[in-house]
């Protein structure tokens, strides 16, 4: 019984450990009603050690993105984080969709 509850303990910490936690904030529409545009642009950055160094800067920006997707226009905008092991790697998202 006790090696049972040590394999299920561990078990659980594995999975507690490798998973990770993602939240999506879309931003309101800036735009007219109607369609969002057809044009997707994405700009990421990556912060490890809980944001104490990063690999690309924050490259992540508004402009960045639109400037990705060929976009003048921007009629929506996301913000997209996802935090890995406990937070010691973070990557953060714009996608702006427009004309």
């Amino acid at each position: 019984m006790k090696k049972i509850m040590t394999l299920a303990a561990s078990a659980a910490f594995a999975v507690c450990f490798m998973s990770s936690c993602a939240t999506i904030n879309s931003g309101a529409a800036i735009g007219e009603k109607g369609a969002i545009g057809q044009k997707v642009g994405e700009a990421t950055s990556t912060l490890f050690l809980g944001g104490l160094w990063s690999s690309q800067g924050e490259k992540n920006n508004l402009q960045e993105a639109a400037k990705n997707g060929g976009i003048s226009k921007v009629a929506q905008v996301e913000y997209i984080d996802k935090s890995i092991f406990f937070g010691l790697i973070i990557q953060h998202t714009t996608r702006v969709y427009g004309e």
